[in-house]
């Protein structure tokens, strides 16, 4: 049974993402820059900035090489197909509004198991586009995992389908940058306090926020 589901988890995400491929490249023409950051092999956690419904299918579609997990809310797994589907695209619930510890155990798990995940530091989509200051269990994860961290701005989402939009807007472009990997391995030996927690995800957020500059920068110069 084992087997039977590893081959179905890989033609259903397979099959979900070459849809998402498509949507992203047909319809916002989708840019992505430095994808080669993402390990070819080995766990890892993907922090990008969170201000779309889009953003967690966007953020994997860079490699076919690899399957990122990321955690969906648990009521969307009410449903048994729909939840199974959602499984085998790489998701595992989370409660919302709780500490669901299980949930976090899980993510830990995988990384060790050498997944790649994706977590978003800020915990929640951001109401006007800007990045927001990231939660201190972001800090925790990384240093429960004893992982490497690679940062991700993503730029357009926000405008392409923001929180409390039902539908997306299309044909935005949309831009995916993926920063080279954070080293924390300084940090591990060190107590898990509240205050370690903070300066790990401050530098995690601040890393994003150059990935920003960068960017933005970038297309000013292109400008001129």
């Amino acid at each position: 049974m084992k087997f039977i589901d590893r081959i179905l988890g890989f033609l259903v995400h397979n099959f979900f993402k070459t849809l998402a491929v498509l949507i992203f490249n047909c319809l916002y023409r989708t840019v992505y820059i430095n994808g080669g950051n993402i390990p070819k092999k080995g766990g890892c956690l993907v922090m990008p900035n969170h201000s779309s419904f889009w953003d967690p299918p966007l953020v994997g579609c860079v490699t076919y090489r690899r399957q990122f997990k990321f955690m969906a809310r648990d009521t969307l797994f009410r449903f048994p197909v729909w939840g199974t589907l959602l499984r085998y695209m790489g998701a595992f619930p989370v409660r919302r509004g709780a500490v669901d510890r299980k949930s976090w155990d899980a993510l830990v798990q995988k990384v060790n198991e050498g997944e790649v995940v994706t977590f978003f530091p800020e915990g929640t989509r951001t109401l006007d586009g800007e990045i927001q200051k990231g939660k201190p269990g972001t800090g925790m994860l990384v240093h429960r995992a004893r992982t490497k961290v690679i940062p991700v701005y993503m730029h357009g989402t926000y405008g392409a389908w923001p929180k409390g939009r039902k539908f997306p807007r299309f044909f935005r472009r949309l831009t995916v940058i993926y920063g080279e990997p954070i080293d924390f391995s300084g940090y591990f030996e060190k107590e898990g306090t509240k205050e370690l927690y903070v300066e790990i995800t401050e530098k995690i957020i601040d890393r994003i926020k150059e990935l920003k500059k960068a960017r933005l920068e970038s297309v000013g110069a292109g400008k001129k």
